[in-house]
């Protein structure tokens, strides 16, 4: 039997980014709005948070428009659990967050790694993960005037290389979201949010190229109403399962044949992202937003913006790939 419960009675504007620590056995993620990082360990329930100053006073700061605190992504490096390649506004930066540090808080930029959307000053980083061979692959957005309102084809798809060199793999697109790659490292599909749609490419794990762009499942062909696909993860069956924002749900898509197979129906509206975890990656993390929900939903009902534990569905995932860099490159970035 599926059972949906919520982790602890907190809540977050713009939850995102669940990301399963396979060593230490904690649920990372963000609050995207906050700049805030959170890791939450199941077995004891003990949750941490840390802050991301990009104030102007720190050294190092991201001058950035009005999305410059934000933190939208946190992906630990290889060989390195307290270092945390973080989504920054329009920037990817080095954070350190060791494992004995107090359960609140507040830390700066060790170092920018790269700066993107030069020109469009208000884009921000959005959904980020490791791709199988440890290249981080990140998209931006642009600013929202609401949920998925926001000016078209300025955004792209970015790969940061495990040399830190970075590349575009996509162009043109408008709400970077939900990644995913088969076990056998030769599909990776991809989320545009406002294209409501979900994408496979032709994906060589060798180079990190990407090509021969395919429609999964169209949402407006698949009845799917106003929800907005988000964010996304596989399990070893082969099957993505997508957060639907609007949709209080997450759908399973059998991408052979883009049909939804199942549905997982949840208390929250507006379902961001979703991510196995758990000692055998069965349980289905999932986070949630306020953003667009009054003020008095969210204060009586504590389940808009909350985080969920999923199990009982009879999947399972893998565990996730790190970011792979050599440390004494990474090291060499800092000041």
């Amino acid at each position: 039997m599926v059972d949906v419960k919520q982790l602890t009675p907190l809540s977050y504007q713009l939850g995102e980014g669940p990301y399963w620590d396979e060593t230490n056995q904690y649920l990372l993620f963000v609050d995207i709005m906050k700049g805030d990082v959170h890791r939450h360990y199941p077995d004891n329930l003990k949750q941490q948070t840390i802050h991301v100053d990009n104030s102007k006073q720190q050294t190092i700061h991201v001058e950035e428009g009005p999305t410059g605190d934000s933190v939208s992504f946190a992906l630990p490096v290889e060989g390195k659990p307290s270092y945390l390649v973080v989504g920054l506004g329009r920037s990817l930066a080095l954070v350190e967050w060791p494992l004995d540090a107090p359960d609140t808080l507040t830390v700066k930029a060790k170092a920018i790694l790269h700066s993107v959307d030069q020109h469009s000053p208000t884009n921000r980083f959005n959904d980020g993960k490791c791709d199988p061979m440890g290249r981080i692959w990140a998209g931006t957005m642009a600013a929202e005037t609401a949920p998925g309102v926001l000016a078209k084809h300025k955004a792209a798809l970015y790969t940061l290389n495990t040399d830190l060199s970075i590349a575009t793999g996509v162009d043109k697109i408008s709400l970077s979201n939900g990644l995913a790659w088969n076990k056998e490292a030769t599909t990776m599909y991809y989320i545009d949010s406002t294209d409501y749609a979900i994408y496979a490419f032709n994906y060589n794990a060798a180079s990190g190229k990407i090509d021969n762009r395919r429609t999964v499942l169209d949402y407006k062909a698949a009845s799917l109403g106003d929800d907005i696909p988000d964010g996304m993860t596989i399990d070893n069956n082969g099957n993505l399962w997508v957060a639907n924002f609007y949709g209080h749900k997450v759908i399973c898509i059998d991408p052979q044949v883009g049909k939804i197979i199942r549905q997982v129906s949840l208390p929250a509206s507006n379902i961001t992202s979703v991510c196995w975890g758990g000692t055998d990656y069965s349980t289905l993390y999932v986070t949630s937003s306020q953003v667009g929900i009054s003020e008095d939903k969210v204060r009586t009902d504590k389940a808009q913006g909350g985080v969920f534990a999923v199990t009982g569905l009879g999947a399972q995932g893998a565990p996730p790939t790190n970011f792979k860099v050599d440390l004494s490159l990474l090291k060499s970035k800092i000041n």
